[in-house]
């Protein structure tokens, strides 16, 4: 198994950790990124399945790493756009109820 998949897998499992933990989860999604097209189809559920983790535990997420960085500055310093979601967890954790496939079909 991709060790990147493997790691990001286990950082989505724990939401109170340190923020500072969870901006390297989210640099970490940003590898996955670069490389998502090159993982087999198990990966690519694993993946899924972490992100709809992710997605269903942004408010948990956001309010540590909110201690660490501020995302919208972070996302205008960097130009981060929508397509890299993780980024915006801030808003996701104003969505009521968000589901998982209306994220990754991009409804959202």
């Amino acid at each position: 198994m991709n060790i990147l998949v493997k790691n990001y897998c286990v950082m989505v499992e724990f939401p109170d950790v340190s923020g500072a933990e969870h901006l390297e989860m989210l640099q970490l999604r940003d590898e996955l990124a670069k490389v998502e097209s090159q993982l087999t189809e198990e990966e690519k559920g694993l993946l899924a399945n972490a992100d709809g983790r992710l997605v269903e535990q942004a408010r948990e997420f956001y309010e540590e790493l909110s201690k660490f960085v501020d995302l919208t500055e972070k996302r205008k310093f960097e130009e981060i756009t929508p397509q890299r979601w993780w980024w915006y967890l801030d808003v996701l954790a104003l969505l009521p109820n968000l589901r998982k496939q209306e994220l990754t079909s991009g409804v959202v």
